[in-house]
């Protein structure tokens, strides 16, 4: 028995330990080639699958790689919002922050409401403040982390 805690004990330590360096590399850029590559890899069952054929597409005429790079950092992000807002609508519905919502004194919304009408009483200024802070971070990520990443589109990894 405990020999087995030591062993694992040792295995959970090495999670922490560095990896050897490998030979992939990152490609930021993908084709329509290296889409159909990586499903089969992801998923050998379905494979490709591109009904709307928009692997092809052409957004806003900075071709082809800068419309996949647009589509796989569009996916990724929209992805993170969905279980972010499930997430907050499961917390919001059960728990309330203790400490006051406004500088006047307005306490948060019950959570004897539901998720909707909790929305609904937040004073409208707040709803402006949190439209305001997602506008500049979309914003900031756009200008590529301010200046210093390349944009999504002309090579960054999504994501």
């Amino acid at each position: 028995m405990k020999l087995a805690v030591l062993f694992s004990l040792l295995a959970g330590a090495s999670a922490f330990a560095p990896q050897s360096a490998s030979n992939s590399k990152t490609q930021a850029t993908a084709t329509k080639a290296d889409l159909e590559e990586l499903a089969g890899k992801l998923n050998p069952i379905v494979k490709y699958y591109d009904p709307l054929n928009l692997a092809e597409a052409d957004f806003y005429g900075m071709g082809n790689e800068a419309t996949i790079g647009f589509l796989r950092q569009s996916e990724i992000k929209h992805g993170r919002i969905a279980m972010f807002a499930f997430v907050g609508y499961c917390v919001q519905s059960n728990f309330v922050f203790p400490w006051k919502q406004t500088l006047e004194g307005a306490a948060h919304p019950s959570a004897d409401l539901s998720p909707e009408a909790q929305w609904d009483a937040v004073p409208e200024a707040a709803k402006w403040q949190i439209f305001f802070v997602i506008s500049m971070l979309e914003l900031w990520d756009e200008c590529g982390g301010g200046g210093v990443l390349p944009h999504y589109t002309q090579g960054r990894k999504p994501g």
